[in-house]
């Protein structure tokens, strides 16, 4: 369980909303990636597999990775939005500022 910070007398604070959307998002990585390692390191110990066993496994460890790599990379680009978020400015376009007109094409 993640740790809450404490105040100046020793209650606790709330976590921010990113920070509990960060917590979330962590969570749920782990939730696949947890049952995901456990099944890849099952299987990678499985003695001489017979053909559609080793054709079976390859099948499921290429679905894992583009999941967990799917996952992964959506937790990375919102990592990067609540950056840019956290300096006010747009995460689609950071180059920007607030009070900046919108670029003539």
């Amino acid at each position: 369980m993640a740790a809450t910070p404490t105040g100046p007398r020793g209650e606790e604070q709330p976590l921010s909303a990113a920070k509990q959307a960060a917590t979330r998002r962590l969570r749920r990585l782990n939730y696949f990636s947890l049952p995901a390692l456990a099944v890849a390191l099952v299987l990678t110990f499985i003695p001489n597999p017979p053909l559609p066993l080793l054709i079976a496994k390859l099948a499921l460890m290429a679905i894992l990775v583009v999941v967990l790599g799917f996952v992964s990379i959506r937790f990375s680009l919102w990592q990067r939005d609540e950056y840019w978020r956290e300096r006010g400015r747009d995460p689609k376009h950071p180059e920007r500022f607030p009070g900046d007109p919108p670029a003539a094409k």
